[in-house]
């Protein structure tokens, strides 16, 4: 058994049950480049091309808000940014707090029927001086949820559940799990990944790939060597999380985070549909998550899906134009 897969890097410990995590190697907490190179240090810019470039930010967001207590450390942090403060916070009022206050333990829930669609979150950028526990910044803290990894529910591969450790046996809709963190790729480098990948069979099956897709702006992001705890969840076609895209201030490039969509209880493998990982099939940053293995598909591409569920569309989702 593996004591922490994150290695300390996440707030909460992440236990394995096999110490064989297969191709992972490298736990990373938030997303990079494939040269190391973290997506913190980059903005959003239009790349439907295949262009690789990526320009630099430098470290400045150019839309924070002058949200400040004089310690960080006070109770009153937790209520810094939140929708009593959107005429005073200018990320609130330009784009809207749709968490909840936080507790005296500073958990947080995110208000999923609030959410408007076509449109991610956007949390106050770390270059804000409203502190890393304002109410704002709810997926900027890492995990704070017992998990655990070991064999998936259909028996084939490994899964996340929820194996909680107080006092709460459930997860409440709404609860942050973790991003969705790996290597950011443009299409041309996923593209050139998924060929490589099946001329090599040392790499084994599988294909982690998330496709992230606002207007103008398209990333795929490959957990397959480096990653988070994310890319141990699998898909069903009546999953208990979604994933919502993200971004920590206006500019910076839009993340994939994961939320339980309905209460989670004791020892529940933790899922979301990679057809519609965003939740809604009307939303431009749809994603889609392939699923294509080296055995068991049909001539289309298409793996049998095994998630048993009563709503099992047969097939597990497939992206034809990587």
């Amino acid at each position: 058994m593996m004591g922490d897969i994150s290695k300390g890097q996440e707030p909460f410990p992440i236990s394995s049950l096999q110490d064989d995590l297969g191709s992972f190697n490298t736990y990373i907490t938030d997303s990079i480049f494939p040269d190391g190179t973290s997506i913190a240090s980059s903005k959003a810019e239009r790349n439907d091309s295949d262009d690789d470039e990526v320009d630099d930010l430098e470290g400045n967001d150019p839309w924070t808000c002058s949200c400040t207590i004089d310690d960080p450390e006070d109770q009153d942090v937790a209520v810094l940014c939140t929708v009593r403060d959107s005429d005073s916070c200018d990320c609130v009022s330009g784009f809207g707090n749709f968490y909840t206050k936080p507790d005296t333990h500073f958990h947080q829930l995110l208000n999923l029927d609030a959410l408007p669609e076509r449109l991610p979150l956007v949390e106050c950028s770390p270059q804000c001086p409203c502190f890393e526990r304002c109410a704002n910044k709810l997926t900027q803290r890492g995990v704070r949820v017992s998990l655990i990894t070991k064999p998936a529910s259909s028996g084939i591969g490994l899964g996340l559940f929820y194996t909680p450790n107080y006092d709460s046996p459930t997860l409440p809709k709404g609860t942050f799990i973790s991003l969705y963190a790996g290597e950011y790729l443009t299409t041309h480098q996923a593209r050139q990944r998924w060929i490589d990948q099946l001329n090599n069979p040392k790499a084994g099956e599988g294909n982690y790939v998330l496709s992230v897709k606002l207007p103008g702006e398209t990333w795929h992001i490959d957990p397959r060597y480096k990653g988070n705890i994310g890319r141990f969840l699998n898909h069903s076609c009546e999953p208990n999380c979604v994933i919502q895209i993200v971004r920590w201030g206006v500019d910076s490039l839009p993340r994939a985070a994961i939320f339980t969509k309905r209460d989670v209880v004791d020892g529940e493998e933790l899922t979301f549909d990679y057809a519609n990982a965003s939740g809604s099939t009307g939303m431009a940053s749809h994603l889609e998550e392939q699923g294509l293995v080296q055995d068991g598909i049909d001539q289309k591409g298409r793996t049998r899906c095994l998630c048993a569920s009563e709503r099992c569309r047969g097939w597990m989702p497939f992206d034809e134009r990587l």
